[in-house]
């Protein structure tokens, strides 16, 4: 408890000791210490947060939520919309290099060697070749990509990708400066050795403690940064709420962290809580695996998934305990994106449930009596806790067998699901651009290393890659959705609610950028 205390106080510390915010000087929270700032591997929310600003791509979002022109002045698209030629503007790296075509390029083709970790090479996929050089199939110089000058990159897809533009705008598509990665592979971990191209620059970087950036002055558009540094604590939430309520913080809240759910309440009749719609859905992944530690595991029947599923009671969760906007979730992607405005199954439905258990029970010659134990797994934090505790006793009473709860550093947590080693966990995804398919290509293979319930189904994938070829609007939509009502007929993943933004921001904050996508850009923030 001392050793806990103690460490509060060089957090609180690190906090009130920030410059006020007439200096221009950003004040922020994260949860937990990044995974990695190194564009090609980050998946957690911190480090993607923390790379978007040191880092800025071919294309960006802008403050109105549409996509622009970031590092490509232009764009040339092929008739058959396969070929996109990129014409860079002349911008540097903060150790003054040029960025030139090349960094793209390497970047794009070191994420896609077949010996390079990562679990967002993936997003590379729509580029000619791309799959295959990552699966070893072919050369790594056989994937579509070209830079013929300087100031040239030419890209080749596999197939038309109407939401291509929006996509380069991820951190995965950002440049990597090659000489410097090149000569120094531990690049990204030292703020010594750190080079970006962003608004700002990395200049400190205390692991489990803080982060702080200061403006980039080698950024191509660093007139039109108005702050001086971005400072970054990493905080329990409960303190960061006290920080941001006695000014020592500007912002609490969504996308960076989450607020406490028994504050929600309070917040919105005082009319602090800001809402707005997050293209995310909250769901339980389920191992699929036919045998799990030597064992028949009775959730590679669908039936027992489906069970799990009508048996959750959405609504109650939403309303009291979420309490932010959130909707029940009753299809995996998002109603916004318009592929399913009713969802697939139905809600808080005990009786159902319990007879598709019954059945499932009877496919897998099972006895219920004997059946071992549920273990539900989550990333230990208080929500999820909350959620994993209504659910087991609504699995129990619903269907009659234990559950065991099992909660989970969150390093540990993602570890042990990227190697299949749970039976049910909590997880999530958040849109990386505005299409449905986002959310659908996560389960379309069992080896992608985002999809973890060991599920496959070759119509499944299928429909995937005949909507990926479609041209016309309406057809490719009928197909994504008729892949979505297979993935839900399958259930290897169980929708629990459609997130929400909530946040809170001092009334001297302005140009925030906050997209649907949970993207949040402080390139033209500033204090007034």
């Amino acid at each position: 408890m001392k050793y806990f205390l103690f460490i509060i106080s060089i957090f609180l510390t690190a906090c009130q000791s920030g410059p006020a915010p007439s200096s221009q000087t950003l004040r922020l929270n994260i949860p937990y210490d990044p995974q990695t700032l190194d564009p090609r591997k980050a998946h957690d929310l911190p480090g993607a947060t923390v790379i978007h600003m040191l880092f800025e791509g071919l294309t960006r979002m802008s403050p109105k939520g549409q996509i622009e022109m970031a590092l490509a002045k232009s764009v040339d698209i092929s008739e058959d919309g396969r070929t996109y030629t990129f014409h860079l503007r002349k911008s540097q790296w903060s150790n003054g290099e040029s960025v030139v075509a090349k960094d793209f390029v390497f970047s794009w083709l070191s994420l896609l060697d077949p010996a390079f970790p990562s679990d967002v090479s993936y997003q590379l996929s729509g580029i000619k070749n791309a799959r295959a050089a990552k699966m070893g199939e072919i050369s790594i110089n056989e994937v579509g990509l070209q830079a013929p000058d300087a100031e040239t990159l030419v890209v080749e897809l596999s197939h038309p990708i109407p939401y291509f533009l929006e996509m380069v705008a991820m951190s995965v598509f950002f440049p990597l400066p090659h000489h410097a990665v090149t000569k120094n592979p531990d690049w990204a971990l030292s703020p010594m050795a750190y080079i970006g191209n962003g608004p700002f620059c990395l200049s400190e970087w205390d692991h489990s403690d803080q982060i702080q950036l200061k403006k980039n002055p080698r950024y191509w558009e660093a007139g039109e940064v108005k702050l001086k540094g971005i400072d970054l604590c990493m905080l329990p939430r409960d303190t960061e709420l006290q920080l941001f309520e006695e000014n020592k913080l500007d912002w609490a809240g969504s996308p960076l962290s989450t607020l406490p759910t028994d504050a929600l309440m309070e917040m919105r009749e005082k009319n602090q809580l800001n809402i707005r719609p997050l293209l995310g859905t909250a769901f339980f992944r389920v191992n699929t695996a036919e045998i799990l530690k030597g064992k028949k595991n009775p959730l590679a029947n669908p039936s027992f998934r489906k069970a799990l599923a009508v048996a959750i009671d959405r609504a109650s969760i939403a309303e009291h305990l979420l309490q932010g906007g959130q909707l029940p979730a009753y299809s995996l992607v998002p109603p916004e994106m318009g592929l399913s405005t009713r969802g697939y199954f139905s809600d808080a439905n005990p009786q159902k449930a319990h007879a598709l258990f019954v059945d499932a029970i009877l496919a897998l010659d099972l006895i219920i009596d004997k059946l071992e134990p549920i273990t539900l797994s989550y990333s230990n934090n208080e929500r999820n806790m909350a959620i994993a505790q209504i659910a087991q006793k609504q699995w129990e009473v619903a269907l009659g067998i234990p559950i065991i709860l099992e909660a989970v550093e969150p390093k540990i947590f993602f570890q042990r699901v990227s190697k299949k080693e749970y039976q049910v966990a909590i997880g999530s995804w958040i849109a990386d651009f505005n299409d449905p398919v986002n959310f659908l290509e996560v389960f379309q293979y069992r080896d992608a290393s985002t999809n973890n319930t060991d599920w496959e189904n070759p119509k499944y994938i299928d429909l995937l890659n005949r909507s990926a070829v479609c041209r016309g609007v309406e057809e490719r939509r009928e197909l994504l959705r008729e892949a979505e009502q297979l993935l839900m007929e399958q259930m290897p993943v169980i929708p629990i609610f459609h997130y929400a933004l909530n946040y809170l921001k001092q009334d001297g904050l302005e140009g925030v950028a906050l997209s649907p996508t949970g993207q949040i850009d402080f390139r033209w923030a500033f204090f007034r």
